[in-house]
């Protein structure tokens, strides 16, 4: 299983090899310190809420949520005008419609018939999918934990998600592909499918770049990956 882009509206930003995706599970704000204890250049990839949560600016932000998603990715600049960098954007992706988002992916090899579900995984699952078809060589999941403990802004909050089936077969599917070699995670069951990160594995292979320079080659400003530690700033 693989996403193949369908539609783009603006260009890929990729400032750096490595990139954070950061979910909204409840480790979210330990597993980003984590990592940024480690001062490794990268980019920033936010799904929901984490965007809140993550310090510095962010490149991608993804959401496959449908409709209701559609009016969150309008308003990702406007409500965060700290998060967007130097380029001045933040790339939004999305299944089934560009519709306020700048990039349409679709699904390939899908084990399921896509005229009866829109996606099984998780948005996790799909923005990991888009980081490997975006040519990133390594790939660390925050906040990730594909449990059913509670998300990181709601912190009395003992249960949810619920995972199906589905979900979790989706992932297995990820494990088995070559490319999962590039991913690791910072907690729950995704660190024991694809194994924790160590600072030497995601700087191995890396190289810095200078200048740093977007996706058109223009060279911008070296992109912060913000303070050590990770502050809440949900309301």
């Amino acid at each position: 299983m693989k996403l193949e882009l369908k539609n783009q509206q603006k260009d890929i930003i990729k400032n750096n090899d490595v990139v954070l995706i950061c979910g909204d599970g409840k480790q979210l704000l330990r597993d980003i310190k984590l990592f940024l204890d480690w001062m490794i250049p990268h980019d920033a990839y936010c799904i929901g809420r984490s965007i809140k949560a993550y310090p510095g600016t962010v490149a991608h932000y993804a959401d496959v949520d449908g409709d209701a998603g559609f009016w969150v990715a309008a308003n990702v600049e406007k409500n965060h005008p700290d998060k967007v960098g130097p380029e001045g954007y933040i790339c939004k992706h999305t299944l089934g419609g560009t519709t306020s988002f700048d990039f349409d992916w679709n699904i390939d090899g899908s084990p399921w018939d896509m005229d009866e579900v829109l996606w099984h995984g998780s948005t996790g699952l799909f923005a990991v999918l888009t980081a490997i078809d975006m040519g990133y060589k390594k790939i660390v999941l925050a906040g990730m934990p594909l449990d059913s403990k509670g998300h990181w802004y709601f912190p009395d909050e003992k249960y949810g998600p619920k995972w199906t089936m589905e979900t979790y077969q989706a992932w297995f599917e990820l494990k088995a592909l070559p490319q999962s070699q590039r991913i690791r995670s910072m907690s729950g069951y995704t660190a024991a499918l694809m194994v924790e990160p160590t600072r030497a594995w995601v700087t191995d292979g890396i190289k810095k770049r200078s200048p740093d320079k977007n996706s058109s080659g223009k060279v911008v400003e070296k992109r912060k990956a913000g303070p050590k530690k990770a502050k809440a700033a949900a309301k």
